[in-house]
């Protein structure tokens, strides 16, 4: 018999589900994610075996929960049937949702049709992003990405004349060949599409992928540290010019339209993650799921999940908290920290927070309720991440 969670509160509490899709038409050279092509055979067994694990945390979850945002990432969703997208979004609505729920999906242009777009329609998705990255079809190729801005464009307009009035634009910099003046072309074409959220994220070479085997070789060529500095000013004072406010290191938003499924990652909110590999937050604990496919496939339910359990000490949750809030521009709460760990946050870090305070790196609100990075602070932000976690290991 499953174990199932109980109400702490009056009522049920509010979670945030991701699901995620492992597959793709193509792995792109710097992606290190959980994704990799597969056959529709493949994809048809995967479908099923996350339909057994949703109904199984349906159960669990019952009367304990209620679903407050839906992230449907990947890889690439939108590489399954329309069939298997219709399937999951009927088991994701037999969940307990809240009335406003924030239901993303990802998917890349090229693989939007008209009957994708409908089956969006048909699982109540009410927000969509789009993996464009660049405007600039040599820098798409370079990133190995599957599409053109040709077929990007109709990707965006048939989600628009679907109904869609809630997107996003992923947009890379630091891309190999890739200008300021090509990186400023991008911004511009994104900008005057007018969508309503903006990811803006500078290329990391990651261990495994091409990207990194290119590196080790000689053979990757990416724009140098005053290139990279000069884009990264220019897209918070461009997207600002255009209306977007930053609220997190790497996300603009128009106002309302700030991510709150992300958001809750942010504030350490509960989460579950389903799927291949997808990492939980729940009742003080982490833990992901089977993260070998055949594995996964052939195994029950109850051995996929719970891999790997680890409940936090107070200690790691300050931390945690600390490091997540710092990177939303709205910062910390003072008092939400207090009445969350039952500690004075100016007692525990007023070492800490008088030399960064000191060097213009932190700023706080009139109020004191408030801390949070200067601008300048954003620019060194892991330097200052790490004076918190050094201080927490002394002090905690």
């Amino acid at each position: 018999m499953k174990e199932k969670f109980e109400k702490k509160t009056s009522g049920p509490r509010t979670l945030a589900l991701y699901v995620h899709i492992p597959f793709c038409i193509r792995k792109c050279f710097y992606c290190d994610f959980l994704s990799a092509p597969a056959s529709l055979e493949i994809k048809a067994a995967y479908v099923k075996k996350l339909l057994e694990e949703l109904e199984y945390w349906k159960e669990r979850l019952s009367g304990a929960y209620q679903i407050q945002t839906v992230f449907m990432g990947g890889g690439t969703p939108s590489c399954l049937l329309e069939t298997e997208l219709c399937s999951l979004g009927e088991m994701i609505l037999s969940f307990p949702l809240f009335d406003d729920v924030e239901y993303t999906i990802e998917a890349n242009p090229g693989t939007v049709s008209f009957g994708m777009a409908a089956a969006f329609r048909d699982m109540q998705v009410n927000r969509v992003s789009l993996g464009l990255q660049s405007a600039n079809d040599e820098e798409l190729k370079a990133l190995g990405r599957i599409h053109t801005y040709a077929e990007f464009r109709r990707s965006y307009e048939l989600l628009r004349e679907a109904g869609f009035f809630n997107l996003n634009i992923d947009l890379m910099a630091d891309i190999p060949g890739q200008t300021l003046q090509s990186y400023q072309n991008t911004l511009e074409k994104v900008c005057a599409l007018k969508p309503e959220h903006i990811s803006s994220y500078s290329l990391i070479v990651e261990e495994g992928t091409r990207f990194y085997e290119m590196q080790e070789q000689g053979a990757l060529v990416l724009p140098d540290e005053d290139t990279d500095r000069r884009m990264y000013e220019r897209t918070e004072a461009y997207l600002r010019e255009y209306g977007y406010e930053r609220y997190e290191i790497s996300n603009y938003a128009k106002p309302g339209k700030e991510c709150k499924h992300n958001l809750t990652y942010w504030e350490m909110g509960e989460y579950l993650g389903v799927g291949l590999g997808a990492s939980s937050y729940l009742e003080g604990s982490r833990f992901r799921t089977e993260e070998d496919l055949k594995t996964y496939l052939s195994s029950s339910v109850k051995l996929s999940v719970e891999k790997e359990k680890h409940l936090l000490s107070k200690r790691e949750e300050i931390e945690e908290f600390v490091f997540l809030g710092l990177r939303k521009c709205s910062g910390i709460s003072v008092s939400g920290f207090e009445k969350r760990f039952g500690k004075s946050f100016y007692g525990l870090y007023q070492p800490v927070l008088s030399s960064l305070f000191q060097k213009g790196l932190l700023a706080e609100s009139e109020n004191r309720d408030k801390i949070y990075l200067t601008r300048k602070g954003i620019d060194v932000s892991n330097v200052v991440l790490a004076e918190f976690l050094l201080e927490a290991a002394e002090e905690l």
